[in-house]
């Protein structure tokens, strides 16, 4: 049986963080390009698409919740290896080292295009991955304290940047809403499943858990953070519809980031620019946290110190963001990785809330015959 991780108080978080860091984990890459995945498989009637994955979002949470309680100071690795075994426990820990390792690299990856894509279009991809991943070690060789801190700074450092959406909103077309309820169920659910990517990394939660003081208020606070994401997503979205006609959306591979084209300053006539720039401090709280989960999985597999493996990650990131020499590989990549978490993200806690349920029943009888 493993053991519990036995985490001193002193390396603990409050669980109130989690409302910051899973929201954080979540807005990234995939929301700048949302609106218009969406809008190709629901239209006008995105925004079922996204309460759909919405609903399916908040049950995810209360699975992992719900799993996490029924063992005392365990991650997912130590649940696993009781339900099944030592060595299927660690096959199934180490797919979600590869899927979180994916999911580094698609952030890493999509980033790069942001920068080809609106300021630097012949800067080579390996300075600007160079000067990323330089950043994420730092951060993450300090811990997961380390860690969390500079994602919660970097979470107040750019929260103004939703206000960037305030001009945009002036423009916005209303007869672009309709005709609404026009999609079918199947579309619906296409657009729901296209939603994933842009929430997926509450994963953290399996790994984070046993680093939280007040476990108690881990549900409340994750949910809250979770309805922090749809409420951006929904708004990000209605914006975006709004703001182009059906034929500017589904041209625009990444409607936010267009959006802020319109905004000019005397000293910054493109600040969609500026703003690209900035998204930088955003991407870095996922890829430092990415890389965390990745390494404390493999940790946890494989044994040895976590800080070896946090330089295998990023030095195997910087080499495969050599294969992404082009949109459309860069494109297929980050459509896969998505569906990978429909399944890893969405699916696997559900499967696991019988195995939970049967062990806390069968605690229950041991306890009841030793009192």
């Amino acid at each position: 049986m493993p053991e519990n991780l036995n985490i001193p108080d002193h390396k603990k978080l409050k669980a109130i963080y989690l409302v910051i860091v899973l929201h954080t984990m979540q807005i990234g890459v995939g929301i700048a390009g949302h609106p218009r995945v969406v809008f190709l498989e629901a239209g006008r009637d995105s925004f079922i698409s996204i309460i759909i994955a919405a609903i399916a979002l908040h049950i995810a949470i209360a699975c992992i919740v719900y799993v996490l309680r029924s063992f005392d100071g365990q991650d997912l690795h130590g649940i696993l290896g009781q339900f099944f075994g030592k060595w299927l426990g660690k096959l199934i820990t180490f797919l979600f080292v590869i899927y979180f390792f994916l999911l580094f690299i698609s952030v890493l990856v999509n980033y790069i295009e942001f920068v080809h894509a609106f300021i630097f279009p012949d800067m080579s991809s390996w300075f600007i991955s160079l000067c990323l991943l330089s950043l994420v070690l730092y951060a993450v060789l300090g811990g997961v304290r380390v860690a969390v801190g500079a994602c919660i700074v970097f979470f107040f450092g750019s929260a103004w940047m939703f206000g960037l959406l305030i001009e945009p909103i002036t423009y916005i077309q209303y007869d672009n809403y309709l005709p609404m309820f026009e999609a079918s169920p199947r579309e619906l659910m296409s657009g729901a499943l296209k939603t994933s990517y842009t929430i997926i990394g509450f994963e953290l939660l399996w790994f984070l858990y046993p680093y939280l003081k007040d476990k108690n208020k881990v549900h409340r606070y994750s949910q809250l953070a979770m309805s922090l994401t749809i409420l951006s997503v929904l708004f990000i979205t209605f914006v975006s519809i709004g703001f182009y006609s059906n034929n500017q959306l589904e041209d625009k591979i990444w409607p936010l980031l267009s959006t802020i084209k319109i905004i000019s300053f005397p000293m910054f006539e493109r600040f969609d620019i500026v703003t690209v720039a900035l998204w930088m401090i955003i991407i870095l709280s996922n890829l430092i946290l990415f890389c965390w989960m990745t390494s404390m999985g493999a940790k946890r597999v494989f044994g040895g110190k976590e800080n070896y493996y946090m330089i295998i990650v990023c030095s195997l990131a910087f080499i495969a963001q050599y294969f992404f020499d082009s949109r459309y590989n860069v494109n297929f990549f980050t459509n896969y990785v998505g569906q990978a978490g429909a399944i890893f993200g969405f699916v696997f806690p559900i499967l696991l809330v019988p195995f939970a349920m049967y062990y806390r029943r069968k605690g229950a009888k041991q306890h009841a015959k030793q009192s």
